[in-house]
């Protein structure tokens, strides 16, 4: 199956980690979305869409690569790394490619680390996460093992 895995990652390339143990398990190829043009999403069988999440919803340039591209009958995926892992999170992916014609073939989220507004990073409790950070190590060696095994799953589904 050619499958390929858009993603974008930054701050502390969370996603980044997900994305690769994903690609190895599918052995897929891996793209950056600033590396992608619309029109060549076709040539696939499959495509994972991650990054992190801001605000409910996956990083504006992802979402600006769906909403170019055009139409297709595909299977895709879609995953996050997030502070909070709320279901809400990927309503908006989901909808946007499927409204493209695409088939929600599942989702995959973990928590990754945060850095909060004083990018201290200590792992606070309460309400002192959104200052100090949060979910250090994170994702993990279980998280990326999770990732792998529902990327190996999209294969026999």
């Amino acid at each position: 199956m050619n499958t390929l895995i858009v993603y974008k990652s930054y701050h502390r390339m969370n996603t980044e980690k997900v994305a690769k143990a994903m690609a190895d398990a599918l052995n897929a190829q891996l793209a950056k979305v600033e590396d992608v043009r619309p029109e060549e999403l076709a040539g696939y069988d499959l495509i994972g869409f991650g990054s992190g999440i801001y605000g409910l919803k996956h990083h504006k340039a992802l979402i600006e690569l769906i909403e170019a591209m055009p139409a297709m009958d595909k299977d895709v995926f879609v995953f996050s790394t997030c502070g909070n892992v709320r279901e809400v999170n990927h309503k908006q992916i989901k909808e946007k490619l499927t409204e493209k014609g695409c088939h929600i073939a599942g989702e995959f989220t973990c928590f990754g680390e945060f850095a909060g507004a004083l990018r201290l990073n200590r792992d606070w409790k309460g309400a002192l996460a959104f200052i100090g950070g949060k979910n250090k190590g994170h994702p993990d060696e279980k998280d990326l093992e999770n990732a792998r095994v529902f990327a190996k799953g999209l294969l026999s589904a």
